[in-house]
């Protein structure tokens, strides 16, 4: 995780004058502060890969935090999509020497993730979020029944990052 941190500065000359005035000139600045926070679901590394899973399954939520004016981006990447040479798709790989995969569709927010070379931009906002941030879900749904996959452990590392524009 990031860390950034917040500089104040007081920087400012206190003048005197003969007719009882004085003035102080306070400044200070933010630096640019983006953030990502995943929230696992209940089950997330407990899949049943075994059953056709046709409605959204719910494997996380991301919280995006963002002090940028003019907006950020959010990007997802699918190691098991990019091992298996990139495609639309994600995929859960096997752990055997010659691994099966089992391909699967995801939701950022409600809405359907195409993936280009293995990775995707999620979010591109052209504002600031609010100081909590925004709650994102991320959602998956597989046809494991129909794939008929081998006897096997089933993994895909996903990579969120967040850039601030």
């Amino acid at each position: 995780m990031k860390h950034v941190y917040a500089i104040i500065t007081l920087a400012g000359a206190v003048s005197i004058c003969s007719a009882g005035t004085a003035s102080i000139t306070l400044q200070g600045a933010v630096g640019t502060a983006t953030f990502l926070a995943v929230t696992p679901a209940v089950g997330y590394n407990t899949l049943d890969l075994g059953i056709d899973q046709t409605t959204d399954l719910k494997v996380a939520t991301v919280n995006e935090k963002s002090n940028k004016h003019n907006g950020y981006s959010v990007t997802i990447a699918s190691a098991g999509a990019i091992s298996k040479g990139g495609g639309t798709s994600a995929k859960l790989v096997g752990a055997l020497t010659t691994p099966e995969s089992l391909t699967y569709n995801m939701k950022y927010n409600g809405v359907a993730v195409t993936l280009s070379g293995g990775a995707a931009t999620v979010t591109d906002a052209s504002v600031k979020t609010l100081g909590t941030g925004v709650d994102k879900d991320l959602s998956i749904t597989y046809l494991g029944a129909s794939a008929n996959l081998a006897a096997d452990t089933y993994s895909d590392t996903l990579t969120l990052t967040i850039a601030a524009k």
